[in-house]
């Protein structure tokens, strides 16, 4: 079984995205220096697809590797940058956006929830010359168990490289 020492780890977005847009090789450790084309993908939560299948009526959200990041106007968080601005946050879990919101306006109800595609956000935000409005001050809110889980795992992995069995 070639998958019986396959791991799922968890990485820095950052990292992940860079991975996820370009097409990169893996030398295999026990292959005699042999490389294979490897795919990256950020994979959301069905719940999270089917949320934004919800409020975007398009079939965007039934493509592969597509991730939905939901927003509602209005909601900000302090800039780690300049403490006399604001962000505007991003979620991956629509749940988290609804808990953040009620945290801060527990007396108001929920304004339209919005959704934008990760892909398209990064590679917008990357773009030379930055023209694209809608991605500034945009800030990815991290899914809570995903960080306690990057604290945990450690990084006992190296980039680029697999173990074949056979």
């Amino acid at each position: 079984d070639a998958w019986g020492q396959a791991q799922i780890v968890t990485i820095p977005l950052d990292v992940a995205m860079q991975l996820s847009v370009k097409k990169t090789s893996s030398i295999a450790q026990n292959g005699k220096g042999k490389t294979f084309s490897t795919y990256y993908q950020v994979i959301p939560e069905t719940a999270d697809l089917n949320a934004a299948l919800r409020i975007e009526n398009s079939p965007r959200y039934n493509e592969r590797g597509r991730v939905p990041l939901f927003f509602v106007d209005g909601l900000t968080l302090p800039s780690k940058e300049d403490p006399d601005s604001v962000s505007r946050p991003v979620y991956f879990r629509i749940k988290d956006l609804k808990e953040e919101w009620q945290r801060q306006f527990p007396d108001k109800d929920l304004p339209k929830v919005q959704v934008r595609e990760l892909n398209e956000t990064f590679r917008a935000m990357i773009r030379p010359g930055g023209g694209d409005a809608s991605v500034r001050d945009l800030v990815f809110v991290p899914i809570p168990e995903s960080v306690d889980k990057a604290k945990t795992c450690g990084r006992s992995y190296k980039l680029g490289e697999m173990i074949l069995t056979k």
